[in-house]
């Protein structure tokens, strides 16, 4: 390990022999970096554990109750760790099942420090993993919650530090290829087993090496394709199960895109501006900055052509379409923003050096803004005090409710004798169904009677419960509309008054419950073409 001071002071210069300027603690950039992880570590564990789940991770432990070979919505990696987890400990606590997501946020900030060391030393290394624990989408639901993201980024740094050891050829080690390829592939195959983003890092590879003569000479060689092999059979349970399901994954994916047609600039910038949100303007910036001078610099400076051929993908295929009139999730680029925090430790360093001042004031400013947001998000979603402080602002609802579990739920239905035997319980939304799986816990079947029931559909399809009695749990914000669009599945629908949900001990919203006689009639479900 090298020996250079870390942080947020520029290095001495001319200071004695034998001695080094005082750096984060007094630590060097190894143990800096340590100090980070864990204490962004504590910082996601103290969030989770005050937070129930969200909307997505909800739906994400119910449906990995039944164990498949893929999911509707993403590849398995993620509810299988989730929905093993499950069953392994007996519990589906939020904090337990969100243990693991956290654990590999810790170890993608460590590749994420020795990737960046590798290119450009170790205290951008260090600054590179400090830049990345306060970018929320990371830092945060990427950081902490049961998504698919989490063993994506991970996975996706694993692959590129095992390609970044064969592919650069200054430091390249060609006496154990095989090695290096080999875990690029299996990498590369676990985070397509994560996301279909995980195609990104083959094709940014792929891109570097038709555009770097040093590394076309793998073309010549067994280990890039036996590598793409390992990745495609690691990936092979999500094929399997598109194939036997008429690829409805790949197209509902691939559908959420779809241009609307001319050219719509204010849907680009809403999407450029939701990017900068999620990262935080202050790095997006920058980011956004290291990235285009990378893409100028081009082949001939190799370390930032290498991030930035694994950055451009996701960043320009999920931009685009914003022009077509679907500007998409802002964290659909994410994967792409990854590969911008080793520049970013590059730029920091380079500031460090050059305007010690500025640098460390936008260092210390990114982490103080980010603490603040912290501290505000983290108890608004722990006790709802945002809807109360200004109500009028929230009058479509308080998005904090996402990650509220109805916990009163089953209680209040339990108290109505609810569900009776035979029946089962039904939501109108795949999120809200999501929500009450999850309240109910895995011995209460739950169908999803939407026009979207997502995974849904295959765990509990509505053909199944023709005849049988409904509990309805309608969302927050249903109106009379609601029920009456449900009235054509059911012989006849009674009302049975609302559930409170409760948040800190105080009520938040309220949920409608109706009980549907005989259901004669399923809900037609749009399917993806």
């Amino acid at each position: 390990m090298s020996r250079i001071a870390v942080p947020l002071s520029a290095p001495a210069v001319g200071h004695p022999p034998g001695r080094r300027p005082a750096g984060m603690l007094g630590l060097e950039p190894t143990g800096a970096t340590v100090a980070v992880i864990g204490l962004a570590t504590l910082a996601r564990v103290l969030a989770d554990a005050v937070t129930g789940l969200s909307v997505d991770e909800s739906y994400a432990v119910s449906v990995a109750r039944t164990l498949s070979l893929s999911y509707f919505d993403h590849p398995p990696l993620s509810f299988w760790l989730a929905g093993g987890l499950a069953k392994l400990a007996g519990t589906e606590a939020g904090l337990l099942l969100r243990a693991p997501f956290i654990l590999l946020f810790a170890g993608t900030s460590w590749m994420m420090f020795r990737l960046t060391a590798r290119l450009f030393g170790e205290r951008a290394g260090f600054l590179a993993v400090l830049l990345l624990s306060v970018a929320p989408v990371f830092s945060f639901s990427t950081g902490g919650w049961v998504l698919p993201d989490g063993p994506l980024m991970f996975c996706l740094l694993g692959a590129a530090l095992c390609l970044e050891r064969v592919l650069l050829a200054e430091q390249a080690d060609v006496a154990h290829a095989w090695r290096w390829w080999l875990g690029a592939g299996l990498f590369t195959g676990l985070a397509l087993l994560s996301k279909y983003h995980g195609a990104f890092m083959a094709l940014g590879a792929l891109a570097f090496v038709l555009t770097r003569a040093e590394a076309r000479r793998w073309l010549r060689r067994p280990q890039p394709y036996v590598a793409a092999a390992l990745a495609l059979a690691v990936f092979a349970p999500a094929l399997i199960w598109n194939v036997q399901h008429d690829w409805i994954s790949l197209r509902f994916q691939g559908g959420r895109g779809a241009p609307a047609g001319g050219i719509h600039w204010l849907d680009l910038l809403r999407s450029l501006g939701g990017q900068a949100a999620y990262l935080l303007p202050w790095i997006w910036l920058p980011a956004a900055w290291e990235l285009a001078r990378a893409l100028l610099a081009g082949p001939r400076q190799p370390r930032t052509w290498f991030l930035a051929c694994l950055a451009a993908g996701p960043v320009i295929f999920f931009t685009l379409p914003a022009l077509g009139g679907h500007p998409g999730l802002p964290h659909w680029e994410a994967p792409g923003w990854l590969f911008t925090f080793p520049l970013l430790g590059a730029l920091a360093d380079r500031g460090l050096a050059r305007r010690p001042r500025v640098t460390r004031a936008w260092l210390m400013g990114a982490v103080a803004g980010y603490a603040l947001i912290w501290v505000l998000g983290v108890s608004w979603m722990a006790t709802g005090w945002g809807a109360r402080l200004a109500p009028s602002l929230l009058s479509r609802g308080d998005p904090s409710w996402e990650v509220v579990d109805w916990s009163d739920l089953a209680p209040a239905l339990a108290a109505r004798h609810l569900p009776a035997a035979g029946d089962f319980v039904a939501a109108t939304r795949w999120m809200d169904a999501g929500k009450v799986a999850y309240a109910l816990g895995p011995h209460v079947t739950v169908v999803c009677l939407c026009e979207h029931p997502h995974h849904f559909h295959f765990v509990s399809p509505q053909n199944r419960f023709l005849g049988r009695n409904a509990v309805l749990v309608l969302p927050p914000d249903a109106d009379t509309a609601a029920i009456g669009a449900l009235a054509p599945h059911f012989r006849s629908i009674e009302a049975l008054g609302d559930v409170v949900v409760h948040r800190a001990g105080r009520a938040e919203f309220r949920l409608p419950l109706y009980l549907g006689h005989d259901f004669t009639t399923p809900v037609a479900i749009d399917v993806p073409r």
